[in-house]
């Protein structure tokens, strides 16, 4: 199965994956906006046996979520999201914005709408542009 690259803003932390994710989940909720700073975060989800890290595993900090189950893994360096694995390591989460190229997932999912704030539903109206408007 083909390859794909990730890395960090800066390059500082890189990997790659098998490109065939189980689901990529959208998540509106509350903690995920937060932790991303935007509407919704973006995860695929895979078998850890199939990540691998190349570069910068020891600049990666992991943020855990005091009594719950949401954390975040970033760079240290430029503090974009990167991977991270499931409690027992069985399982990798992959953030999809920080893949070069686009990931095959057999499932997705939008989960949480019921969090989803108006400014960022109904985006059809809103006009779109390929960079900054002029």
């Amino acid at each position: 199965m083909p390859k794909l690259k990730g890395s960090c803003l800066c390059g500082a932390v890189a990997f790659e994956v098998v490109n065939g994710f189980d689901k990529m989940f959208f998540c509106s909720c509350d903690q995920c906006r937060k932790i991303t700073g935007s509407a919704f975060a973006s995860n695929l989800f895979m078998e850890a046996e199939g990540f691998n890290w190349l570069s910068g595993a020891d600049d990666i900090v992991t943020y855990q979520m005091p009594g719950r189950d949401i954390s975040k893994s970033f760079c240290r360096v430029c503090g974009s999201g990167v991977p991270w694995s499931s409690g027992d390591g069985s399982k990798m989460t992959v953030p999809a914005g920080a893949l070069q190229g686009e990931p095959e997932v057999a499932e997705k999912f939008r989960i949480f709408i019921a969090e989803q704030p108006s400014w960022s539903s109904n985006l059809d109206h809103i006009a779109e542009h390929r960079g900054f408007p002029s």
